[in-house]
């Protein structure tokens, strides 16, 4: 016999608002981290010598894991496709779209 009942909570009032857990803790430090701006340029010579050394493997490892999954797309009357970024970057404007492309690769 289960000391669990099936369908109840354990925990019916939730997390209480406010409270972060351990990993929203160590984006902050994270963040915290890389807004330092001698972080950022030791981050950029440590990704060049990475990129440099295996450009597949650099953009397999690195860069892959930090696109979106998933993207708008919007087919303009024409029939050509147009990506649009999900992703704008803080303080910056957007970037500009990607060239439209037609259906079947053209």
């Amino acid at each position: 016999m289960s000391r669990f009942k099936a369908g109840v909570s354990g925990n019916s009032a939730g997390r209480p608002r406010g409270s972060v857990g351990g990993r929203m803790l160590a984006l902050r430090s994270l963040d915290k981290l890389l807004s330092r701006r001698k972080n950022q340029e030791a981050l950029i010579a440590a990704l060049e010598v990475e990129l440099l050394e295996n450009p597949v493997r650099f953009f397999k490892t690195i860069v892959m894991p930090l696109l979106p999954t998933s993207a708008k797309v919007s087919v303009a009357p024409t029939g050509l496709v147009q990506w649009k970024s999900l992703v704008g970057i803080s303080g910056a404007a957007a970037p500009a779209p990607a060239a439209a492309v037609e259906p079947g690769g053209g």
